[in-house]
């Protein structure tokens, strides 16, 4: 290998859809970057596959393509290099939430007037409250989430926060220091109302809805999120998102080296200036490089205590690393393919529904909230029967490629936890597998009545698969943790970190980045942001994307034009 070879400006570990998005800004920008990833293959939570029969397209963990809310999806010309998010055609709304009595909560596509006016037809008194919310955060609301996707968190920017937000119409003074429960129970009178901005808002982390601070602020980052706008499937599924980040890395010049899994940064006067990879790697033991920035995209604790080494920690950081916590989000997986379109029984009241690509259920009442909370969070048993609060997706009203022609895709999300302490260890969901699997189809036929007559096959994912495909992701749908109040905003990853920046210089992290590590890349462009910045270099014509910028532009290709407020 020769010294050139072994050399780059930058060096990113891992080859998620973050650490792609990181270098390929690095590298469109002009700086040599190099990615290393493990497996022969990019995007472990990102990819699509044929695990039941051919032609039949599996999304294996990332479903919701939200690359349009952040500002990757512009000044990474992710549709130029193949990227083409898709729902159903003439759809009104991004999201649903059918309840047993035949109702349903719905959330617009592109104009929250439409949420507003769902809603009347459930309980005036939330519609009128949801109006106000709209009206107050209006026009801001791409703001709002540009400074929640991309921005680097800061103690002086979430003082800044809770001062310019401290006067929201209906919003109790005290809202901040809530559970999501009762910032929830404070707004709205309407149980279903409750439970539906609760299940949405519980996907940034299921301890978001008991814990405080993450309850409320996931409850408002959904109201100004989802009443406006919506989540997309890729056409051919979730993995051309990292097709599409690969392309555009490579197409600038980036070089990828599969089968490489990194065993050391190497720290020289706490700088890290580049990477030794395992003896199992394609090179093995060979060292690589690094002048300007190595960035992990790797979670949290076997970054800095596998990676790093504790040795090059602080007590403090290894305190906080020791404590660091990846409960809550944890799936369990159901996958379908049905031979008919699926027919929700909420379409006789609400045919909106059957075109809708999200939707959740289980949780009829606050009291199944409780327990769901309680099943998960303390006694670490599966809710039973279960609650599919992870989100569940229409994949084929969208794309009908994901199966062949006249056939179907679901799958749900099933919250549960991923230990399994009182029933034997995380093992344990070997054996639960089916039988567990069972119980959530049962439940889900209550809400679409032809799932078992329509079914042709069934696949099925629990959280310990999860853990064997990303042994790094504890876990946790996102390996960048709980979203706890002592793993948010500046205190992300723990506390003294304060992603993208680490303790060690020119060491950085694009897994934990301002929001939960979710497909619209937001921690990638704040870690590019800040690599850039310490080497005070300028950024480039082309580098100016804003939150929501691609949102708007694929609402306007739909005639579509996005609206914020109500009045």
């Amino acid at each position: 290998m020769t010294s050139k070879q072994a050399q780059y400006d930058a060096i990113v570990i891992g080859g998620g859809v973050n650490g792609l998005a990181t270098a390929a800004y690095l590298q469109k920008s002009g700086l040599k970057t190099a990615v290393f990833e493990r497996r022969d293959e990019s995007g472990t939570f990102c990819s699509t596959e044929e695990v039941l029969f051919p032609g039949v397209k599996l999304n294996m963990h990332a479903s919701l393509m939200l690359a349009h809310y952040g500002p990757a999806y512009v000044d990474l010309e992710l549709e130029r290099f193949g990227l083409e998010l898709l729902r159903a055609p003439g759809a009104r709304f991004a999201y649903f939430y059918p309840f047993l009595d035949g109702n349903a909560v719905l959330f617009s596509g592109g104009d929250v007037r439409e949420t507003y006016e769902a809603w009347k037809r459930i309980s005036p008194q939330d519609a009128e409250t949801l109006r106000r919310i709209s009206n107050y955060f209006g026009a801001g609301a791409p703001i709002l989430q540009h400074m929640s996707m991309s921005a680097h968190h800061t103690d002086e920017s979430f003082l800044q926060f809770l001062e310019e937000n401290e006067n929201i119409p209906v919003f109790p003074k005290d809202w901040i220091w809530m559970t999501g429960v009762e910032f929830a129970d404070s707004l709205f009178v309407n149980e279903q109302i409750k439970i539906a901005v609760l299940s949405y808002a519980s996907t940034s982390g299921l301890d978001g809805i008991s814990s405080r601070i993450t309850g409320p602020l996931a409850v408002m980052n959904f109201l100004t999120m989802f009443t406006a706008e919506g989540g997309y499937t890729a056409r051919g599924g979730s993995h051309n998102l990292t097709h599409a980040l690969v392309r555009c890395f490579v197409h600038h010049g980036g070089r990828i080296l599969y089968n490489c899994p990194v065993e050391k940064v190497i720290i020289e006067n706490n700088r890290a200036c580049g990477i030794r990879l395992s003896k199992h790697a394609t090179y093995p033991e060979a060292e690589f490089r690094a002048t300007r920035a190595v960035i992990s995209d790797v979670s949290a604790k076997p970054t800095f205590f596998n990676l790093v080494g504790e040795e090059h920690l602080s007590a403090s950081a290894r305190a906080q690393l020791k404590r660091f916590d990846y409960r809550g989000s944890s799936l369990f997986t159901n996958y379908y393919v049905l031979n008919e379109k699926p027919n929700f029984a909420a379409a006789k009241k609400f045919p909106e529904v059957n075109d809708t690509f999200v939707f959740n259920f289980g949780a009829e009442s606050m009291a199944d909230v409780g327990r769901l909370i309680d099943a998960c969070m303390v006694r670490n048993v599966p809710p039973d029967p279960p609650i599919v609060w992870g989100a569940a997706f229409n994949y084929c009203i969208a794309d009908p490629t994901q199966a062949p022609p006249g056939y179907y895709t679901l799958l749900t999300w099933a919250m549960v936890p991923y230990e399994l302490r009182p029933l034997g260890g995380p093992e344990k969901w070997d054996q639960l597998r089916e039988s567990y699997a069972d119980k959530v189809e049962d439940v889900f036929a209550q809400y679409l009545p032809n799932l078992k007559t329509a079914k042709v096959a069934r696949y099925v994912n629990t959280p310990h698969d999860y853990v064997r495909r990303n042994p790094h992701c504890g876990g946790n749908m996102h390996p960048s943790g709980a979203v706890t109040e002592g793993q948010m905003w500046s205190w992300k990853p723990f506390s003294g970190c304060g992603a993208p920046k680490t303790p060690i210089d020119s060491f950085y992290i694009c897994q934990s980045g301002p929001a939960a590590n979710y497909t619209n890349l937001g921690a990638a462009y704040a870690a590019a942001s800040e690599v850039m910045d310490d080497l005070e270099l300028g950024r480039p014509e082309w580098w100016r994307g804003v939150a929501f910028q691609g949102a708007a532009e694929l609402l306007r290709r739909r005639g579509v034009t996005q609206r914020f407020t109500v009045d």
